[in-house]
């Protein structure tokens, strides 16, 4: 039996097993064909749209564990397809990770840092997008397995649900800690602080910090 994601309610049993059915959706069809051979070489099941309008047909479809999503498309970038998909009710706990040619600014990152699972950087290697695909599964059967701790010690389904989610947003939070210092250096050396760009790094700043403590009280009495 295939890994399979639940969403917010589990039931018993919990099992976990490491094949993962994975959605790619990038408008480059040559660049689909060989991540697709290599999810396969790393023993996924990897399905694949090149039209960023059909991006939700796709996932109805094919329903899988994850979704490796492209930004630069066209008609429609990815960010459009990842904000339809946390809108639809069905859809919306599906994990996503991003997998772009395009860097991560500090606008990008508070908007949509919370509601993805992962960023990957093109061009990748091989060993690199497989680490990344395991390191977000291994984040999912951590929360699932704290979820159900948490309900096997009596916590409301809303309260485990707080602490299964606490897993996801942590690692979200210290990717984006670390994507905030990398601008700070790079981009601190002749920046007007009152300019759109310092503004956006104080706000993630404080973003992160604020989720940092929310996070740590939500989760305070989790099993």
């Amino acid at each position: 039996m295939r890994y399979r994601h639940r969403f917010k309610f589990l039931s018993f049993p919990y099992y976990h097993v490491e094949h993962m059915l994975i959605l790619l959706i990038d408008d480059n069809e040559k660049l689909c064909g060989l991540y697709q051979q290599i999810l396969a070489k790393g023993g996924h099941d990897a399905r694949i749209e090149t039209d960023p309008t059909k991006a939700l047909d796709a996932i109805r479809a094919v329903k899988p564990d994850l979704l490796l999503l492209d930004l630069m498309m066209e008609p429609i970038s990815g960010w459009d397809v990842l904000e339809q998909i946390r809108s639809s009710p069905e859809l919306a706990e599906l994990p996503v990770i991003i997998l772009t040619g395009k860097v991560l600014t500090a606008p990008e990152a508070l908007k949509y840092g919370m509601i993805i699972e992962g960023f990957i950087m093109k061009p990748l290697e091989r060993n690199m997008l497989l680490a990344a695909i395991d390191e977000v599964k291994n984040v999912l059967d951590e929360s699932e397995e704290r979820y159900l701790r948490a309900l096997s010690s009596g916590m409301s389904p809303d309260k485990a649900l707080s602490c299964k989610t606490a897993i996801k947003k942590m690692k979200m939070l210290l990717f984006l800690r670390e994507t905030l210092s990398k601008q700070e250096r790079l981009m601190s050396q002749g920046i007007d602080e009152g300019s759109d760009l310092m503004n956006n790094l104080s706000a993630l700043r404080e973003m992160i910090a604020r989720e940092f403590s929310r996070i740590h009280q939500e989760t305070e009495n989790c099993p």
